[in-house]
Formats: C-alpha cells, structure tokens, sequence
C-alpha cells in the first residue's frame, strides 16, 4: 500500500536517500566535461538565520540548476557566503559585552577577530543544513568563504588591478558615515526614509553693512557651525526685503512664502536684482569668535564665507533661494567648495561627536543633539523662522539609523569615467525583468560616483597597501607571494592584527607599514566573480568560464552586488562579469507589509516546512509572482499549492494502481497512434505543449511561469482526462484500460521531469515508487534527461476545443446543481447557444466529449434557444439614488416599454433613453433585473460565451441508469472502506424492493463487472448467510442493503 502524502515524514526519507547513494555527486558526474554553465551564487551573509527571502532567493537558483543538470550542462554551483563586516562585529561585540569598537584594544584584537571568525564559520554551518532542508542542490562541501586567504588574495589583485589600471586613488572626501557603526558608507550603503524634520531659517550678518542679512534655510542644523559659503544660483531673481527695521535676501519667488507666511513677517522690496550680483558677497559666521578655525580657513582661502554660484544646487522650490554650503558637511557642498578652492571643514569624531575646538557645540552629537544644536543657535539670535518638513533621509543600511558626514582620508575606485562604456555594456546583459536593466540600472550607472573602498574597522580583508611614514611612498600588494618577495615573510592569517606586523623595507631607509584599514565588505562580494573560480591563484577555470552565465537576487542588489560585480570587473578587466540576471522582489505579509517582528509578521522557512514540507514552499515561492515583483506571502494560497501536491501524488497511486489491477508495466508498453482517441490526442498535445513551453521559460529566465504550466498539465490530467476516461479505465476492455494506463504513465512521467526542479522532493519519492513498480534503470528523477518536444503530437486546434467544451461543462456542472442532480444521474440533452463559431465548431469535434462529461445522451447546437422570454423591471436600489423624485415615473415607463427594445438599446449604445417630464433620462443595465423564462423542461446556465440548458425530464431509462450508477458507487466505497483492492472479487447481495428490482434488471450485468463481482444476486428477501460486510442505503426516497464476501 503506498501511504498519503506526507511531506513531513517524506522529505528527510528523501534526504537521506540522496546523501546514501551520492545522488547530488553522481548528478554533477553525468554532465562532467560537457558544455560548461557558470552560475554564480550572490553570497548570503553569515547571519545563522535564513529567513523567507533567503530561502525564495535559493529555491529560485536550485530550480534553474536542476533545469541545465537535465538539459545536460556541466553546471558550476558553488555555495558562497558574505562573512566579514560590521554586522558580525556587532554581534560579537554584543556577545562579549564590548561598547564599541573603541573598546576592541583592551580585549585583544587577535582574540577579537577570531571570535569573529568562530561566529560567522559557525553560521554558516547552520546555514548550509537549512539550504539542504530546503532542496537546494549547490557545492556546500567547498563554498567560496571570504575569510579564506584565497579569497582575500583575490580582492588584493583587484586593489592591484585597480592601482596598475591607475583607478586607485587616496583623497579627501566629505563622506556619508554612521556614527552607531563609526564607518564611512558608499552610495549603496543608504536607504532612504521619508521623515518628518525640524527646519530653521537663519540670517548671516552682511560685512560691513548693519542690520542687512543673507537668509538660509537648513534642515541639518548640525552643519551650521561648518558652514563656509552661501551658494546663490546666477540666473534666480533676488530681492532685499524690509523686514522690520532689517534687510533680507530672498529669493523674488520665494519672499511672500517665506517672508510672510512661515516667518509671519510683512515686508516691502527695497530692490531687484539677478544672482550673479551676490557674487562674492562676505558675511560674517556666526560662530567665528568662538571657533578657531573658521578664521583660520578663511585667512588661507578668501572665497570662504562669501556668496558663491551654484545653478544646479538652487533653485525656488523651497527655502529662501540662498543655500547653506559646508564643504564637509555633503557632497554638494564639497563638489563647489572645491570649485571656489574652500576645503572641507568638519570636526566630528568616528561617533559623530563635536571635537573640544567647536565652541558652544563641543561635546554634542550630530543629528541626534539637533534640538541642543539648534538652541545654541537660537541664543545668538539669528533664526528667523522654523518649520517642520517631510523629506528623505539617508539612513545606515546596517543599523538603520540616521547617517552624517564626515570629511576623511579615504582610498577609492576611480569609475565615473567608466559610465557610459557600463550603460553601453549593460545592454548587452539578458536582464529578467528587463526594465531591471534598462532602467533601474541604467540608472544607477548613470549616477555612479568613485566608490570608496576603505572602512575603518577590525573584521575585513585588510587593504593591501603599505606606506611610508618617512616619504610617504607606498606599496600596492597583489598577492600573498608578492608580499612574501617584498617582506620575506607572511603569516599563515592575512588578518589584522596579524598582518600588521608585516614592514616592507623603504627605500629612503624607513619601513613601510600597512595603512590599518580594512576593505568594504563589498568587495568581498564585489570580486566573487574571479574569486569562486579560485583566480587569480589558478587560472583554467577563470579561462573556459568566465564571465557567469547567470547571476540571480533581489531588487535591492541593483545599488547592491549587481553594481559592484560589474565595477570590480570593469576596474579590474574592463569588462562585465555576468552575461544575464533574474531580478526578484522583496516578501512582505499577505497585507504587503514588510515583515518584521515587531509587527509580528516574520515567518522563518522552518514554520512552513515542518508542517507543509519544503515542496510546498518551493513551488509556491518560484511561481508566487513576477519577476522584479514583491511577494506578499499568503498561507491561504500557499495551502493550495500544498493541496495540489496532493493532487499530484494522489495522480501516481492511480497510475500504480491501475498497473497492477492490470498486471501490466506500463514502462514496457507500446500503443500506436491510431489506437488513442482524441482525449488520449488531447493530453499528450498538452504534454508536448507543456514541454515546449517550460523549456522556452527556463530558458527565456521566466522563471515564475514555470510552476503554473506544470500545474496546469497535472490538473488537467486529473480534472479532464482521467475524467473523460473514467469508463473506459474501470470497464472491461483491458486494450482500452492499457491505453489508459500507457497514456497516464507517459504524461504522469515527463510531468515528473519537468516538476523535478521545482518540487524536488515529492517528484523523488514518486519516481522511487514507479522505478520499485516498474523496474526503472535510472538510480533518481533527478538523474533522468529533459524530456524532448515532439512537434508532431501538438494539435494547438485540438487544445482550443477542449479549453471551450470544458468551459461549457463547467456551466453544465453549475446548472446540474441548480437541480440538485449529480452528475451520476444521466440526462436527456444538453443544449449549447452560442453565436461564437470557434465554440461551436468545438462541440461538434468534441460531442462525445460533452456527453462523457455532463452525462448526457445528447448534445445539440443552436445560436439561440427559441421561445426565451426576457423581461426587465426596475432595481429600486439602484434607480432612488440615481434619479430621486423620477424613480417612480421610470419605474412605471419600464413596465410599459418593451423589455426586447429597452435590452436591444442597451446592448447597442449602452443605454436606453427615456423622457420624464421633458428631460431625458439614460438607463444603463445596471440599473435594470433582467428575468429570462426558459421554455419546460430546460435548465439555463451560463459560460464565457455562451448559454447551456439541461433537459430535466427524467425517463424511466434515465432514472435506472442513475440508481444504477448510485448502487455501484456506494458498493465500492463499502469495497473501500473494508480494505479491499480493485483486484479482489467479491460475492454481492443487494436486498430492495420490487419496483427497484425491476428498475436495474437491465444493469445487472454492467453493476457486477463494475464492482468486481464473481457473483451478484438482487432480491427482496434477506440473504440466505451472514455476510463480512454490509450497508443500508438510501437514494431519493429508495432503500436497499449491500451485503458482500471477498471471494
């Protein structure tokens, strides 16, 4: 007996069989020295806790893997993991009670980063067990690790690359920088939140001239005490305002808002004047006496502290037309201070804190001491207004809080340049979907700036570059042996603390030493490319594969990995490193909320799977949506994916079944073409159909459209074929019944191949079933070839038709249940009203069809069932709010108007106009009951184009048949319920009465080779012997009781 599904119990059975028998490892063998498919695998960081996205992400990669492994590639699918970075500094800093980084020292750095190493090699253990819980088939065994020197080597030839190309570069530059995680972030490391901020209007005093002011307007009151400039835009008109007994400058466009409505302020305009007048304007910092350097700065660079020009930074959207400038406070600022030669000024320490040199401000955090900030501001009297703002935010993408700017000496990718050789190069990358690369990334190549490259942290591939205090030359290293060349020696670990000890000699007779940096985690990621192939240390891999084949991640990798992937290689090569990507979205809950657990939201894969297996994740993940599209995870929807599976595996046991009532392997069967009919036609057209079509959506990277076709072949499997051959698979005819079974085995098989990739598990389990059965040769589904289309046996017409006449018994179906008659119960006629050709044309190809199907004797075919009466009368619902005092005056104009012309204008102009009181008035259908009396003995019921009715005369004939049917059934569900198989005979006794007895004379014969009965007798006496099994019945009214032996 093969047992229901159970995904639960199956799944590790399945496991275990795959890891007994090396069935991933023989897999990988079969294709060896074939045609080469290079996947990449985007590293997942060593967080220990795969959650939903992490596991859609990998479900969707094993499925593509799987496809080329049948389709014959020799598939590289090497895991690789994310470990260095901030992240795990965190956690380890939590775990050993350390502040901050500040605190690293006094613990050891050494003992430090090894807890570091220990953590994160320790999740990424358990993050390989919970892949392999899921199905995902990848070379966990030897995964790309960027904690590995290997690797790091790999990250020190790109920095090489990068210095050789001459696109490393050591600047200053006004950062973005977390001051919770005391790093320097890139462009990619933002998000941006919209929050709401206080904002402040202040006034700059003019040199030398009294109460006359220059007005800003800020929403980082933080930067005031950096500002070095005011940028007024050349072609903006300006006007000086007086305000009281004081003069403002505003822009002209801006002053009746500003002026007026925020400062709450009249003013009259003293004069007019273009933006290019201001140039050169000085005024005086606020904050000068009190700040040292502000003095010091503008004494050394005179356009300090003066009005300088920016068209592209100002404009009169909002504010006061006169933009705050602190060269060190943004890039903006930084980028024309640079042009009017005024440097960067900002003081705050690695954690965003005021240094002792800034006055007032000493001792305060940026951003997070604004209120404070802005009182010290507030005390010299020069804020003239506030409001509240809703604007985006850059935050950390780490820690998720608000971010600052720092100026620092950092190292960095020279790549701007690079941008419109990328955007010419990015259109010849197969992007899924493609306004992922044609715009999203376009894009963001667009508006690439020099990537910074250094982080300040302890946990990180240090950078390779080791510089002269004395000289200040410096040493790119490439590569561990060129190090060893440089310096005699390395250590057996190239992390800090330990590969600080190594000193180059310089040749002013100083030493070299490394700069302490370590590089942004994002190169570890960014220099997988070359890295998984093991190059540059081994190079034939890198020669015959590279670039990838294919890369797969989400939306958030465009600013991500997908951006540094491919200026890594382009710094490094000058060329991309991926040839096509599939782009996913972000999973929220079934709301479209972002999970979380403070929502309570947040589901981790275990929760699905140990109640509804990992098949069931899988297959509703990889076709939950489109891609570049958020998933909104719903169970209800996920639970008829899990229902479906039943389905599926419910389809083999009648395959097995079926073979063995038979005694026939169905593997060894043969039928000719000319013996199947047109539903056996019809299915194996689906089939090739199906095939055609999945392969073209593997290949094509729609990769979400896979598991709806598959489904569709082993539904209509189920709902239609078996369906339409429930006779022919239960009669007597074993040629007909091996028809059956030789076309149910076939699809049910190459069904398997196709479904293997998506639903690895149960399509496993049911192969071992038929390879037990049936004497298969291959050791695993997974080991079987694609299945081929063959053109031939796709009949696309034959496909139509059978799409319209199962639409039309699915109307018959609903109207069988208008009458409460099942569909065991036979019927006199069905009629089809149709005017659509295709529709009719189909039922009569297909009549036979339509009568197996709604079990009817006969179909007919009209455009038009005559003597329909249409009648139409007011829905007051809908009239009394459209049309009021009128309603009841239309109301009695409808019921004298003839219903066919009312409908006929409606269905002709969409509406039916009537005068009331000498207006006109429109009445749509909606506002209309439209009854429709059907002529005795007809049933209407409605499909998509068209109408059916059911004669409900019921014959004597007709009324035997269906007792008949009832009897069989209920027999074999007793034959069911008593453990027996369709093979076993049984001895049958029905007891009813007379009139019953004569109802099923004629079916005496048909019941007995039904049920599987050697001997039948039907009486209205009790039966002569106790029997093992027994039943009362009751059908419309009629008793009877089934008695009956296994033979």
């Amino acid at each position: 007996m093969i047992p229901n599904y159970d995904a639960v119990n199956q799944e590790p059975e399945i496991m275990a069989f795959w890891k007994n028998h090396s069935i991933y490892e023989k897999a990988k063998k079969k294709n060896a020295g074939k045609q080469k498919f290079y996947f990449l695998d985007g590293p997942p960081y060593t967080s220990g806790k795969v959650h939903l996205g992490t596991a859609w992400n990998k479900s969707l990669k094993d499925c593509v893997l799987r496809y080329k492994r049948m389709k014959g590639f020799d598939a590289w699918d090497r895991a690789g993991y994310d470990m260095h970075g901030l992240p795990t500094e965190q956690a380890v800093e939590k775990k050993l009670g350390l502040k901050n980084k500040d605190e690293i020292p006094n613990y050891g750095i050494a003992n430090f980063v090894n807890e570091c190493r220990e953590f994160s090699t320790g999740n990424l253990l358990a993050m390989n067990e919970d892949f392999k819980r899921i199905g995902v088939w990848m070379d966990f065994e030897n995964p790309y690790m960027s904690i590995n020197n290997s690797y790091m080597e790999g990250e020190w030839w790109l920095v090489k690359k990068a210095f050789e190309n001459k696109r490393l570069y050591e600047g200053e530059k006004t950062m973005h920088w977390c001051f919770s995680c005391a790093t320097s972030l890139a462009k990619h490391e933002l998000e941006y939140e919209s929050i709401n901020d206080a904002s402040i209007f202040v006034k700059f005093q003019l040199k030398h001239k009294q109460n006359e002011f220059l007005v800003i307007w800020t929403t980082t009151p933080w930067t005031i005490p950096f500002n070095l400039g005011v940028m007024a835009n050349p072609n903006i008109d300006y006007i000086r305002a007086k305000v009281g007994n004081e003069t403002w400058i505003v822009a002209r466009d801006l002053a009746e808002t500003f002026i007026t409505r925020i400062a709450g302020k009249e003013f009259s305009v003293l004069s007019e004047f273009k933006g290019s007048d201001l140039l050169g304007m000085e005024y005086v910092h606020p904050f000068a006496d009190e700040i040292a350097r502000i003095n010091e700065i503008k004494a050394k660079h005179p356009k300090a502290l003066t009005v300088v020009m920016s068209e592209e930074y100002v404009d009169t959207t909002s504010g006061s037309g006169l933009v705050h400038m602190a060269p060190g406070c943004g890039p903006e600022d930084y980028e024309i201070g640079y042009r009017n030669n005024i440097i960067p000024f900002n003081s705050l320490s690695e954690i965003g804190v005021f240094d002792d040199a800034s006055g007032p401000f000493s001792g305060l955090t940026a951003k997070k001491d604004d209120k404070l900030i802005t009182e010290k501001i507030r005390e010299k009297n020069i804020i003239v207004a506030e409001n509240r703002v809703q604007h985006d935010y850059a935050h950390c993408w780490r820690c998720k809080n608000p971010v600052i700017f720092r100026t620092t000496t950092q190292w960095f990718f020279k790549i701007e340049d690079l941008k419109d050789r990328m955007r010419e190069l990015n259109k010849e990358i197969k992007w899924m979907p493609d306004f992922a690369g044609s715009k999203m990334f376009d894009n963001w190549i667009a508006n690439l700036r020099d990537n910074g490259i250094t982080r300040q942290r302890y946990w990180g591939t240090p950078m390779p570059v080791w510089k002269c205090k004395n000289c200040k030359d410096f040493a790119v290293v490439g590569s561990i042996d060129e190090l060893k060349k440089l310096a005699g020696h390395v250590p057996d670990d190239i992390h800090k603390p330990w590969i600080d000890e190594v000193k180059i000699k310089c040749n002013c007779g100083s030493e070299k030493e490394r700069i302490p940096d370590v590089l942004d985690v994002w190169i570890d990621a960014g220099s997988a490319s070359w890295n998984c192939l093991d190059y540059p240390k081994k190079k034939d891999l890198f020669e015959k594969m590279y670039p990838a084949d294919f890369i797969l991640e989400g939306i958030d990798q465009i600013r991500g990995w997908f951006n540094l992937l491919f200026v890594a290689s382009m710094v490094a090569m000058n060329r991309p490193s991926f040839k096509s990507v599939y782009m996913h979205g972000f999973i929220n809950d079934s709301q479209g909320r972002k999970m979380s657990k403070s929502l309570g939201n947040y589901i981790l894969p275990q929760e699905v799977i140990i109640e509804y297996g990992a098949d069931t994740l899988r297959y509703y993940m990889i076709g939950g949506t489109s891609p570049g599209v958020d998933i909104n995870y719903n169970f209800d929807d996920m639970k008829v994916k899990h229902k479906n599976l039943t389905v599926i595996w419910n389809l083999h046991k009648y395959v097995l079944d079926l073979a063995q009532n038979l005694k026939v392997n169905p593997a060894d069967l043969s039928i000719e073409e000319n013996e199947l009919d047109d539903e056996e036609r019809y299915i194996f057209s689906k089939l090739h159909s199906a095939i055609k079509d999945i392969t073209s959506m593997y290949d094509e990277l729609r990769l979400n459209e896979v598991p709806w076709k598959v489904e569709e072949l082993f539904l209509d499997l189920s709902r239609t074929y078996i369906q339409l051959v429930r006779d022919k698979s239960s009669g007597a005819n074993d040629d007909e019944r091996k028809v059956v079974l030789y076309t149910a085995y076939n699809i049910f098989i190459n069904g398997l191949k196709l479904f293997a990739p998506t639903a690895p598990f149960i399509t496993e389990a049911i192969y071992q079933n038929f390879r037990k059965d049936f004497k298969l040769k291959e050791e695993s589904v997974h080991l079987l070839g694609w299945p081929l289309c063959k053109e031939n046996m796709i009949n696309t017409e034959l496909e139509k038709s059978m799409q319209a006449v199962n639409e039309i018994v699915q109307g018959a179906l609903a109207t069988r249940e208008k009458l409460q008659m099942g569909v065991r119960w036979p019927l006199k006629e069905l009629v089809v009203a149709s005017k659509d050709k295709t529709v009719l044309e189909s039922v009569r190809m297909l009549k036979d069809v339509l009568k197996k199907q709604v079990n009817v004797k006969d179909v007919g075919i009209v455009e038009e069932l005559p003597n329909i009466k249409v009648k139409v009368k007011a829905d007051y619902a809908k009239l009394g709010p459209d049309f009021g005092d009128k309603s009841p005056k239309i109301i009695a104009q409808l019921t004298i108007d003839s219903s066919e012309t009312i409908l006929r204008h409606i269905q002709e102009k969409g509406k039916y106009e009537m005068k009331i009181d000498g207006e006109t008035v429109n009445i749509v259908k909606e506002h209309l009951i439209v009854a429709r009396e059907v002529p005795i003995p007809y049933e209407e019921g409605s499909f998509r184009n068209g109408l059916v009715y059911l004669n409900r005369h019921m014959t004597d004939e007709l009324e035997a048949e269906g007792f008949a049917r009832e009897v069989m059934r209920r027999v074999q569900s007793l034959r069911k319920k008593a453990g027996m198989q369709k093979s076993d005979t049984v001895s049958l006794f029905i007891k009813t009465n007379e009139e019953m007895i004569a109802s099923l004379k004629d079916w005496n014969l048909a019941i007995k080779d039904k049920v599987g009965a050697s001997q039948f007798k039907i009486s209205s006496l009790d039966p002569s012997k106790k029997h093992a099994f027994n039943s009362s019945e009751k059908v419309k009214g009629r008793e009877f009781e089934i008695f009956f032996d296994k033979d």
